[in-house]
């Protein structure tokens, strides 16, 4: 009795809180839940299917495993690490020296970063930064199903508690099966219900405030998924302006001035949808207009239109794509993931057949659909899709607009189902059936099972008594309904289950990350200055921004090209979307001023690198051969070497020695080995002391093993054309090495020449630049010139660096068509460089100025309405 006085003392005098008010409150609760018990229903299934997945995974909490995969693993948990780190520090976004060699960060958060949700990392310690990218996924895959059951109450007006599974299907499509991991496009994917359910309140009600807010949040979360958004949007628009009944509109009048007497339903409809849309991506220019001039940069700007029209595969193959635990498609084949619930069968037919949807209307969407579900296996229309590129991997990318679409018309055909006589379900249904004996007889692709096309049956047996049960009846059992939503939450998480939720070891991915950064801490107290780390072997392509430190390897798409060409001629490993350090020489780490290594085991035979620290079995090894962040060579030697790239140096040895012959040495860096090729083996015989190297041409190859002796390295990814680095080897030593998939070998090797090494560092050291400091977005110093020449920067050239000499702008131009240079004369000279993300300014303003226009036009809108309320 004293602590319920205590309570009623505490709520009645210290909060307040007059009787009556907390049971009113709970009433308000009640009643809110209630309201909005759709929405929350949507939300909860989908979020507690992914849950029981994690806890059946083992997925940290419940165990040790993680649910990072793919770019997930090798790139957005980095990638996000770096971001929290800088928001940490206070940091600049537009640069990143993590960021391989340094690189434009701004371009890189505004394709991988920009969802607004993730300025939230700051409230989460680092240790579960992991958890926080994943956890976040979860619900955003949750808030998928939230969006599309608010669409679909909103489109067909009605709150049953039907759409909730319908909504559970677009969650966790055979789409978010593939890519839920892929968390950088998911904020678009749960919005687009809200867009599309935004352009037909424009086009029908004259309403813009979903529309516009909606797609421009789309936008600045992703652009890409919004380039292919907004193809949609296009088609979709065509498809309403043909579909809708103008008898039964009452659009609202334009609000533009000088536009109000337009009656036209089209022109209005065009007008609205041209303006809000370039309201919407005007609003998101201070990302656009940044992202546009850093992809330039990378090799995804120059645009090839196909010219052949090429079919994929079988429209019946895609169709069949439709059945349950299909697996689903992530690599380069073209197979899109459109698995949305097997009830798609038989409900988009009944759609068809349906006659309460006028043909203006139903003709439309099916045309929309059956052109994107054929996009999927042409690739000119493949091609448009993806803004003019083929994916590289990830195919299909469009498809949650499609899945969209289909099961709204589904949903629809669903809402008028007792309307279809007993025989047309009937035969709808052994129809059906006859179509998945036919699937299973004719498609032989590996993606299928005979348990997909059993299952998939099983399933449509259950919905079809169920729905035949729903029919027959005039009100709906709890049984009926029961039985309908354990269906349906088996379904999606069989599907779920079977080809999605892939898992790594936690405790492996995130080991030692603290021993490197302990490391790197460790000896930039007693080596200060700029220079770069590197390792031996890496977990990711981005390991420096989990450790913190600088490198020369990068993984993103918006990585700079001519970092890739450069690596290319030197014999690097690189791609399109990453260059990697493997494949470097002594002469590279020089000039990339790599000047320490990483290593989990110790060095035994090198005449390269020296013991300097360890660390929980973690290695540090400095390297003998090194050059500072900057350094003078002579002004002749860039002309020469942009002569030399008009040859076909398919060679990198050939490419590394006429670098050393640029600086008037005459020695090759590089002595050519004889090799004993015999098809898919070689062997090579040491006749000196020394390092040796390898390098093959042929691009079928996968991997070579390497044997000497008790020694085995194993060489990864040889299509990817790099320098292979087989080690310091005694005058006498036999390495054989093979392919592992019997293919030709083609190997050529060489030795490499330490004395020419060293006058080719003398010669490079004899005027150096000092760093006194940098932070994240520059970096000062100062050089004393006694000859002449080209001040080279270990930087990669880009249009956003700011330079100074001595108070004094200078242009600066590309050493060797990658690193930054600038003419210096004789004297002592303090050098300043600041970087700013090129088009940043003039995004910004451009934002600004479409911000007060859609602000302006609100304002304008509803000062109309209430002058017609006043009139009325």
């Amino acid at each position: 009795m004293k602590h319920y006085n205590i309570i009623n003392y505490l709520i009645h005098n210290v909060l307040k809180i007059e009787k009556g008010t907390a049971m009113k409150t709970s009433f308000n609760l009640k009643n809110r839940i209630k309201k909005n018990e759709l929405y929350i229903l949507s939300f909860l299934i989908p979020f507690l299917i992914m849950m029981g997945i994690f806890i059946a995974e083992e997925i940290y909490p419940f165990g040790d495993e993680s649910f990072l995969h793919i770019d997930m693993y090798h790139q957005y948990f980095p990638f996000l690490v770096e971001f929290y780190h800088k928001l940490k520090a206070g940091e600049s976004l537009f640069y990143s020296w993590n960021t391989g060699l340094g690189s434009n960060f701004l371009g890189l958060f505004v394709y991988y970063l920009a969802t607004p949700l993730y300025w939230l990392v700051v409230l989460f310690p680092e240790q579960h930064l992991m958890e926080f990218i994943t956890y976040l996924a979860v619900i955003k895959i949750a808030l998928c199903g939230t969006t599309f059951s608010y669409y679909l109450s909103k489109h067909f007006k009605t709150n049953s508690l039907s759409i909730s599974l319908f909504a559970t299907f677009y969650a966790l499509s055979g789409y978010m099966a593939a890519y839920n991991w892929n968390v950088m496009w998911l904020d678009s994917i749960l919005l687009a219900p809200l867009i599309v359910l935004g352009l037909e309140k424009l086009v029908t009600e004259g309403k813009c405030r979903l529309y516009c807010i909606s797609l421009a949040l789309s936008i600045l979360s992703n652009y890409y998924i919004s380039v292919l958004i907004c193809e949609f949007l296009v088609l979709y628009f065509i498809v309403l302006l043909i579909s809708q009944d103008q008898k039964n509109l009452q659009s609202e009048p334009l609000h533009f001035p000088g536009l109000q007497k337009i009656n036209n339903f089209y022109v209005k409809a065009i007008i609205r949808f041209g303006v809000y849309s370039l309201l919407a991506g005007g609003m998101t220019a201070i990302l656009l207009v940044p992202e546009y001039c850093a992809l330039k940069m990378t090799e995804f700007s120059n645009v090839s239109f196909p010219k052949k029209t090429l079919s994929y595969f079988a429209v019946i193959d895609m169709i069949a794509r439709h059945c349950v635990n299909v697996a689903v498609e992530t690599g380069l084949d073209h197979w899109p993931n459109i698995y949305c619930g097997v009830a798609v069968f038989f409900l988009l037919p009944l759609y068809c057949m349906q006659k309460q949807t006028p043909l203006r209307e139903k003709v439309p969407k099916l045309s929309l659909l059956f052109f994107m579900l054929i996009s999927y296996s042409t690739n000119i229309l493949n091609f448009i899709w993806h803004g003019f590129n083929y994916p590289d991997s990830l195919p299909a990318r469009q498809s949650f607009l499609y899945i969209l679409l289909l099961l709204t018309l589904c949903y629809e055909a669903f809402l008028h189902i007792k309307e279809v006589s007993r025989t047309e379900m009937l035969r709808l249904f052994g129809f059906v059936v006859f179509f998945l004996l036919l699937c299973e007889k004719l498609i032989t692709d590996d993606a299928f099972t005979a348990t997909s096309f059993l299952l998939s049956g099983i399933l449509l047996i259950a919905y079809g008594v169920l729905i035949h049960l729903y029919r027959s009846r005039e009100k709906l059992s709890k049984c009926i309904v029961l039985c309908t939503v354990a269906f349906v939450i088996f379904e999606a998480t069989e599907n779920t289950m079977v080809t999605s939720v892939p898992t790594v070891s936690r405790s492996k991915y995130l080991a030692h990350f603290d021993d490197y950064e302990v490391l790197v801490n460790r000896t930039k107290e007693t080596d200060p200055g700029f220079y770069r780390f590197e390792k031996f072997k890496r977990v990711t392509q981005n390991d420096a921004m989990l450790a913190g430190f600088q490198s020369a390897t990068l993984f993103s798409s918006t990585s700079n090209a001519i970092v890739k060409d450069f690596y290319d001629k030197y014999g690097m490993k690189s791609s399109r979307v990453y260059y990697c350090y493997d494949g470097a020489t002594p002469l590279m780490d020089a000039l990339l001023a790599v000047r320490y290594k990483f290593s989990s085991k110790e060095l035994e035979k090198n005449s390269l690198y020296e013991y300097v620290d360890e660390q929980n079995g973690i290695y540090l090894y400095r390297n003998k051969y090194t050059l500072p962040v900057g350094y003078v060579v002579d002004s002749n030697m860039i002309t020469d070497l942009e002569n030399t790239e008009e040859e076909d140096f398919s060679n990198p040895f050939i490419a590394q020695n006429n670098f050393v012959y640029r600086l008037n040495i005459d020695e090759p860096l590089f002595d050519i080995v004889y090799v004993d090729n015999d098809e898919d083996s070689a062997m090579i015989e040491v006749t000196e002391t020394g390092h040796q190297y390898a390098y093959t041409t042929n691009r079928k190859i996968e991997s070579i093993t390497m044997v000497c002796g008790d020694q085995t390295k194993e060489f990864k990814k040889i299509k990817k054309d790099y320098i292979l680095d087989l080690g310091y080897f005694e005058e006498g030593d036999v390495i054989y090495l093979s392919t592992s998939n019997k293919k030709d070998i083609d190997l050529i090797a060489y030795s490499l020449n330490e004395n020419t090494l060293q006058k080719a560092i003398d010669a490079m050291s004899r005027q150096t630049f000092t760093v006194t400091s940098y932070d994240d977005a520059s970096l000062n110093g100062s050089i004393h010139v006694t000859s002449p020449g080209q001040l080279v920067l270990s930087i990669p050239y880009e249009p956003g660096w700011h330079i100074e000499m001595d108070g004094q702008k200078v242009e600066a131009e590309p050493f060797d068509g990658m690193m930054i240079s600038i003419p210096v004369t004789e004297g002592e000279h303090t050098i300043s460089l600041h970087y700013v993300s090129q088009g940043f300014y003039i995004g910004f303003a451009i934002s600004i100025l479409f911000f007060l226009c859609f602000i302006g036009l609100l304002w304008i809108s509803s000062r109309y309405a209430r002058g017609k309320e006043q009139n009325q």
